[in-house]
């Protein structure tokens, strides 16, 4: 691997730092938090709210500090003209005091993802998630296995036999309605794709890197989350594809995307045409546990307001209509749509659907020149994350809060990085880099 250019980005302080972890840690735990806990006045929401005001307060501070003006222009008009409508929404929504307080919470989103974007590189990113994801891989296994051997251990996981009944962390996060193995899974999914290109792109030992990468593996399989076992297609599928267009010229490029997609299509084609024995094969129930239900009691909502929405409010309210008692499966409310676009359509209508469809292309098309063109393996990164959230974004509606709306903004803004502030490509191509990760002594006593 060649050595890095002159990034001017300056070297990011401790304290730049610690509020990036902070910040990520702050928005991890508040994707749980939403729900009945929403709110409950208690010491972990004191302790959450004290940690979000923390991060948006240093966030700014080192935006301010850093190149602000560059990151601002670099803002997509797609992402600008989604926000106008989220606080415009509030003169025709039914819950103008909910909508204001939920723009306020996604402009703190913002300012955090702004704040990467101006004071990161894509490397430091990187190493920032795969520090964090490493503590929540391990510290879900560890929980995992202590309920599994002590099942009966009810003062630490209250309303959970053991992990493979999904409530692995449901004490831990607050929330036992909305936080399933479909949440556990999606973060060891991510974790996957993220100690993988650590361990493709470190100079230095990667011992750590293939340790953590076997433990978000397990993870996702332990989890049998459907949802994620499709998201994991598509990903593999992306970087398949990626790779082989590496260094090809246009033709072949665009042939491989036509072959991609017709696969794809078949393979989406087939699960519907076969659901019931797909799911039936994966452990699941045809409707992917009740989803069908739900979205169908969150189309008749639209219908009533397909073009303006019912006005933006991010992750469900509790107590707040039309949202309460929508949802009601087994004596258990539910207050997501499990679905991030039937979601973004219910909130702000038609117009904010069409909007949220153009910003995914658009960043999905930046992300995907820069993991193919770009030769080092890094540049995959953001692609393959951004795929894991698309997917995501099918069966959950966490796509639209916390973590994951930072992260779609991050790759919205940062995607448009001058060449200058990128690291220089690689004599080796990616497929040589990632192959790498295979040639570790972990990797080689886990072969004998």
């Amino acid at each position: 691997m060649t050595k890095t250019k002159k990034n001017k980005l300056k070297k990011p302080g401790p304290l730049a730092r610690a509020v990036a972890y902070l910040s990520l840690v702050v928005l991890i735990s508040g994707d749980s938090l939403f729900g009945e806990d929403y709110i409950r006045a208690n010491f972990v929401w004191g302790l959450w709210l004290l940690g979000a005001i923390a991060t948006v307060v240093g966030g700014t501070y080192f935006l301010i500090k850093a190149d602000w003006r560059r990151v601002i222009r670099q803002m997509p008009i797609e992402l600008n003209l989604l926000l106008a409508p989220m606080i415009a929404s509030s003169t025709w929504s039914v819950y103008p005091l909910q909508t204001v307080s939920s723009f306020v919470i996604q402009m703190g989103v913002t300012v955090i993802a702004l704040f990467y974007a101006a004071t990161f590189s894509w490397r430091q990113i990187l190493v920032i998630f795969a520090n964090t994801i490493r503590g929540i891989v391990y510290g879900m296994l560890a929980i995992a296995v202590f309920s599994t051997i002590f099942p009966n251990a009810r003062y630490a996981f209250a309303e959970s036999e053991n992990y493979l009944d999904g409530g692995l962390i449901r004490l831990m996060l607050g929330n036992p309605n909305l936080v399933s193995n479909n949440y556990v899974a999606a973060w060891a999914l991510i974790g996957v794709i993220t100690f993988a290109i650590e361990a493709a792109v470190k100079k230095k030992t990667r011992t750590l890197s293939i340790i953590s990468l076997v433990a978000a593996v397990i993870l996702v399989f332990v989890s049998k989350s459907a949802g994620m076992i499709f998201a994991s297609v598509a990903v593999l599928l992306a970087a398949i594809v990626s790779l082989a267009a590496e260094g090809k010229d246009k033709a072949t490029r665009h042939r491989y995307y036509h072959i991609a997609w017709s696969i794809a299509g078949i393979g989406v084609f087939l699960v519907l045409v076969f659901r019931r024995q797909v799911f039936e094969f994966l452990g699941k129930s045809p409707d992917m546990t009740h989803r069908t239900d739900i979205w169908e009691s969150v189309v008749s909502l639209i219908e009533q307001r397909a073009l303006e929405g019912w006005g933006f409010i991010g992750a469900w309210v509790p107590g707040v209509k039309p949202y309460e008692g929508l949802i009601v499966i087994n004596g258990e409310k539910y207050y997501q749509a499990h679905n991030a676009y039937l979601d973004i359509w219910l909130q702000l209508g038609a117009v904010g659907l069409i909007l949220f469809g153009i910003l995914l292309t658009r960043v999905f098309v930046k992300t995907w020149r820069l993991g193919v063109h770009h030769s080092n393996a890094l540049y995959l990164w953001p692609l393959l994350i951004l795929m894991t959230q698309l997917v995501r974004g099918i069966t959950e509606s966490r796509f639209l809060i916390g973590s994951a709306m930072m992260l779609l903004i991050l790759f919205a803004v940062k995607s448009y990085d001058p060449e200058k502030l990128l690291e220089e490509n690689s004599k080796k191509p990616k497929r040589k880099q990632l192959e790498q990760i295979g040639r570790g002594p972990i990797t080689r006593l886990i072969r004998r």
